[in-house]
């Protein structure tokens, strides 16, 4: 008789566990998939982009052999010049975040073997010594800030990130109500989501948005255009065609940024290189051997927009 009723509880207690496993499974599969796979916009507020960019901070502050600091004490001069190109280029309207972004602590990295820049979420912009050292023109290094703000404004990481873990995680962000947010992840998780390609999609958004930027400031609103155009006229565009690679080629976004710019007919002049010359040459001095054109390429993946896999939007 006890064994009996023994059978009998346990048999009610597996449908109510049965009841609660489909209830969670009804809200949870679509939550799965729309945050998964279709939304496009973050589900946590920009305020926790902020968060998201200190907690990366930490981590590349951390690692001083891969990111080697120059510090704004030692090198005044140089990041007020820095510092004022950002400003002019968050002070266009097209730019939401601009009170509430980091935009103002930018950071160069003393790596003379690294074409690149990028924007942590909140803001955080990083510039590596050595695309300054490349780019000819201060117009140039303008358009590819831009773009990086672009990639921060709108939110890319974000939306990187929720894709990349949200399938797994999302319920729970949802529960803390994203307080917990950037410690859950972990710095670790954060700097390689940093690493990591944008989709096509969004660097083309990166490079129409930085058009914006730049049409109302003094420097030439096709600057993005630049620096791909420079590595085409060296003969460093990688030659896959497009339709074979992730991201579309660099003569391609020439092109469309171009055509963005006769849209907006806005100037396309490039100014003075003195106060650009005398930039550089605040900078250490430059002491790595000149690379050959493979190598040089392959350190400005992520800003031809070359990268190990395509994020699908």
């Amino acid at each position: 008789m006890f064994i009996k009723k023994l059978f009998k509880g346990i048999k009610k207690l597996f449908k109510k566990i049965r009841k609660i496993l489909l209830i969670i499974l009804a809200i949870g599969l679509p939550l799965f998939i729309y945050f998964g796979f279709i939304a496009k916009d973050p589900v946590f507020d920009a305020k926790y982009d902020v968060e998201i960019g200190r907690q990366t901070v930490m981590a590349i502050s951390q690692d001083t052999l891969e990111n080697p600091l120059l510090s704004p004490e030692d090198y005044p001069e140089a990041y007020e010049y820095l510092r004022d190109m950002v400003s002019e280029l968050t002070a266009s309207s097209e730019v939401e975040y601009a009170d509430l972004f980091k935009y103002d602590s930018v950071q160069i990295i003393h790596r003379d073997d690294v074409l690149n820049a990028f924007c942590s979420p909140g803001g955080y912009i990083y510039v590596y010594t050595g695309i300054i050292h490349y780019l000819d023109h201060p117009d140039d290094l303008a358009g590819v800030l831009g773009h990086e703000i672009a990639h921060a404004e709108k939110r890319h990481s974000a939306v990187r990130l929720q894709k990349e873990y949200g399938r797994e995680r999302i319920l729970d962000f949802l529960l803390v109500g994203g307080v917990g947010l950037p410690g859950y992840l972990g710095a670790s998780i954060l700097k390689d989501m940093l690493t990591r390609s944008y989709s096509r999609d969004q660097e083309a958004e990166a490079d129409m948005m930085s058009v914006y930027y730049l049409k109302d400031t003094e420097y030439a609103c096709n600057g993005t255009a630049a620096f791909f155009q420079k590595l085409l006229d060296e003969g460093m565009e990688d030659e896959m065609p497009e339709y074979l690679s992730d991201h579309p080629s660099s003569q391609s976004r020439v092109t469309e940024i171009n055509k963005k710019v006769a849209e907006l007919e806005c100037d396309t002049e490039t100014g003075d290189t003195s106060e650009w010359l005398a930039f550089k040459a605040l900078l250490p001095e430059r002491v790595i051997e000149e690379e050959s054109s493979d190598e040089v390429a392959a350190e400005s993946e992520s800003m031809a927009g070359e990268s190990e896999e395509e994020l699908e939007e």
